[in-house]
């Protein structure tokens, strides 16, 4: 086949969204398909170019701060490995600050509206230059479906599907557009996408159901697959892969990787419950200390300043690629995941933490938590914490899992057979 896979953020973006499209991307090239890239622009990248046997092309934006980066030259840019932490610059925060009263409050259908039309021009291109015969869309943002849809109603005879990560029409929650304003028109603008395309996925059951009982003429196209499990290469000499933790003996190591995304997952919640632990029983903290590997947004780090009584026992480690992170969890004593606020979001980590093996801690702040539904018939050792009700349930839960959680594991490769690159790129093909 030759397939284009649209995808707002791509190589060397390290969203989601791109790990879990590059080991897909990597496998359909091993079976002899030809995959094209269209993605948006980055400063330093060139309009076309091959990486690893992809032909990558860009078009359009990811965002207009992204446009903003680009013309400012900034050198800090979102989503790229061996970003610092803490707050960003001023005139990071500048830009900021006036796109939230600006233009977010205005755009239809997301933040990548800039991808919108080059998009289009350039997919058209590609589909007729290399001979394509199935699109791919990868959303969020809308925007990638859209321009999927617009190929599509060009090109009849191609074969579009909807990958959706990350609902639209319905997601009040996360933020995709001004819902008050636009809440009718994303509703009709996804009821056309899914009359229109030939197949959907969606991550979870929720999702599924939900978009069933929305557009319930096109139930029979949409489909659940599984979050994507991609084997890490670390190699301890080779330092630009190994990450090392250095960690104070006769304490509790846990660590976080992944982001926290203001309405849907916020650190909040935790810092009350740590300030309330603290104060109950400050003793405890000199037994433990929490990592954090990931990408703080402004929003998160400003949260965590003010916390200092509790900010004193973070590490912040900052944004590592996916095999440094594997190899910091693989170092830590307990695993932390932070439930999202919404059910029909499944975070992409649950399968990393079947293959590590490691007891998990999953706080979580919705009784129908994505991540305690997944894990509820798999052997992982697990507590589910709740922070958002009965702090002292909740503090005792963790003191108890802290001293019974088992502290010899080995790896479980078993346990993610079903979520290889391999078993999903047949999902996806068939």
């Amino acid at each position: 086949m030759n397939i284009l896979v649209i995808i707002s953020q791509f190589h060397p973006a390290q969203t989601p969204n791109t790990l879990r499209w590059m080991p897909l991307i990597q496998e359909m090239l091993r079976r002899g398909h030809l995959v094209s890239v269209l993605t948006t622009k980055r400063r330093g990248r060139p309009d076309v170019e091959e990486v690893d046997g992809i032909t990558i092309y860009r078009a359009g934006y990811n965002t207009l701060l992204d446009r903003l980066y680009d013309l400012t030259n900034m050198k800090s840019r979102r989503n790229e490995t061996g970003s610092s932490v803490g707050s960003p610059g001023l005139l990071a925060s500048i830009l900021q600050r006036v796109a939230d009263k600006t233009w977010r409050k205005r755009y239809w259908p997301d933040g990548s509206k800039l991808f919108l039309k080059p998009g289009i021009k350039q997919g058209k291109t590609i589909i007729r230059e290399r001979n394509i015969d199935r699109v791919i869309s990868v959303g969020l943002p809308f925007t990638a479906h859209l321009i999927g849809q617009a190929i599509k109603e060009t090109n009849p005879t191609v074969w579009w599907q909807m990958d959706i990560q990350d609902p639209f029409c319905y997601s009040k929650e996360f933020w995709v557009n001004n819902h008050d304003r636009y809440a009718d028109k994303n509703v009709d603008a996804e009821r056309k996408a899914f009359s229109i395309c030939d197949k959907v996925t969606v991550t979870n059951t929720v999702a599924q159901a939900r978009y069933a009982e929305l557009f319930p003429l096109h139930t029979a196209k949409i489909e659940v697959t599984t979050p994507l499990f991609a084997f890490p290469e670390i190699v301890e000499s080779d330092e630009n892969k190994f990450y090392k933790m250095y960690l104070y003996a006769r304490k509790t190591h846990l660590t976080y990787a992944g982001s926290f995304y203001n309405g849907v997952r916020s650190i909040e919640p935790f810092l009350k419950f740590l300030t309330y632990m603290l104060e109950l029983e400050p003793s405890l903290f000199n037994e433990i200390q929490f990592h954090f590997v990931g990408q703080m947004d402004a929003g998160t780090m400003k949260l965590i300043d003010a916390y200092p009584e509790v900010r004193r026992w973070f590490v912040l480690h900052g944004f590592k690629n996916r095999d440094q992170t594997m190899a910091a969890l693989q170092q830590t004593d307990l695993v932390m995941n932070f439930g999202n606020s919404t059910d029909y979001h499944l975070p992409s980590k649950v399968v990393d933490y079947l293959y590590l093996n490691k007891p998990l801690v999953n706080f979580v702040s919705i009784d129908n938590d994505s991540t305690k539904a997944f894990l509820a018939d798999k052997s992982l050792s697990v507590s589910h914490v709740p922070i958002s009700k009965d702090l002292a349930s909740a503090m005792q839960l963790f003191k108890s899992f802290l001293t019974s959680a088992p502290s010899e594991v080995e790896l479980n490769p078993k346990a993610i057979a079903e979520y290889t690159p391999s078993a999903l790129v047949e999902a996806y093909l068939s």
